[in-house]
């Protein structure tokens, strides 16, 4: 079974991952992080992503899918898929700076629409807790809310199998392994 993990930053998804790799007893595969590494390999993400941004996470993304569909295991869980940089390059559209051109967003949009197959299930993320800082991330809660309206509103329209997961890390836990 291959899960996606997917909502706007700061809500959780990462935190739920690394706990189900201590918990589980199944065989887990992860891809987690993507967007942090293209950071720390120097490109912006959030409102100031560029288009080398979105090519480093294509690469990285795509890559990581590769190299776990070579592996065995019993479930996969991503905690970011195809549809996080869509999803932030639409909302970025809207912004000032930096630009962003319609044609990596309609390139994002066909490459999301080959990948979302590959995922069994998208588990959604709202936002229910106050954004963590850590120095990378965002802290403007309007655009928090904007890229999760931008996600709910793609996982709808284009009737992705999905489920909302909410509550407490524990609450979570429990509602994860029931999925799994």
């Amino acid at each position: 079974m291959n899960l996606a993990f997917c909502g706007t930053h700061s809500t959780g998804k990462t935190t739920l991952l690394n706990e189900l790799v201590n918990t589980c007893e199944k065989k887990l595969f992860t891809i987690t992080e993507v967007a942090r590494k293209v950071i720390t390999s120097g490109y912006p993400m959030g409102k100031d992503a560029n288009i080398n941004s979105y090519i480093n996470y294509i690469n990285l993304q795509l890559k990581a899918e590769q190299y776990a569909a070579s592996k065995q295991y019993d479930i996969l869980i991503s905690d970011r898929t195809m549809l996080d940089p869509l999803v932030y390059a639409l909302v970025n559209q809207a912004l000032p700076r930096p630009f962003i051109p319609s044609y990596l967003i309609e390139m994002i949009e066909e490459i999301w629409k080959i990948q979302k197959e590959y995922y069994d299930l998208y588990i959604f993320f709202p936002i229910e807790f106050d954004m963590t800082s850590d120095g990378t991330r965002y802290e403007d809660e309007k655009y928090r809310m904007d890229v999760e309206v931008k996600t709910k509103e793609l996982l709808i329209k284009n009737n992705i199998n999905y489920i909302s997961l909410t509550g407490s890390l524990d609450e979570r836990v429990l509602q994860m392994k029931k999925i799994l």
